[in-house]
């Protein structure tokens, strides 16, 4: 299947089927700023539409994997690239995250104890081990851990972006270094 859809277009879609998981065709035309006619020429069903953004969103994270160069420490400094450039496609990484809590809770359904592995936590995990190993990530946490706090954390900025509470600019900076340092005031 080719891919009809703009960048515009899909960063639009994107955030829209990650705001409204459930909506319409039409309803994702609209939060998109297009018709359903529209939408309905690039893709007839809103399953293409997912799978054109799923598409889209693997992408972009393979890319910032790649780009990130995660084995080149010194690792504080990876992580940021990891970060710099995972925002810079935050409407993709936001869908990803939604698709990939769906097919948790859909396969939890059917193996409730059974874990689900993707391709980005499994470098992610990769890469904090090794962190862990030179001595640059504590080691008194698990790896794993250390992935879905940075996941969640990188997802919770994204989200507060989208809502209004905190500015785009110099996000990835303040992921870094919440994640690096805590919350807690080392001036005080």
């Amino acid at each position: 299947m080719s891919d009809p859809l703009d960048d515009k277009l899909a960063r639009a879609l994107a955030l829209s089927i990650a705001q409204q998981p459930r909506a319409s065709l039409q309803q994702l035309a609209r939060a998109a700023g297009i018709s359903k006619a529209t939408l309905y020429r690039i893709s007839p069903t809103r399953e293409d539409v997912i799978e054109l953004l799923m598409t889209r969103a693997i992408q972009h994270l393979q890319d910032a994997l790649a780009r990130a160069d995660l084995h080149t420490p010194p690792y504080p400094d990876a992580l940021q690239r990891l970060t710099d450039v995972v925002v810079q496609g935050r409407e993709y990484y936001v869908f990803w995250n939604h698709a990939e809590w769906v097919r948790m809770i859909d396969a939890r359904t059917e193996t409730a104890d059974l874990p689900l592995p993707s391709f980005y936590g499994q470098t992610l995990e990769t890469f904090f081990l090794n962190g862990q190993k030179a001595g640059a990530f504590r080691i008194d946490v698990p790896a794993l851990w250390l992935v879905r706090a940075y996941d969640y954390l990188l997802y919770a900025a994204m989200d507060a972006v989208q809502r209004g509470e905190i500015a785009p600019l110099g996000m990835g900076a303040m992921v870094q270094k919440l994640f690096l340092e805590g919350a807690t005031d080392v001036r005080g």
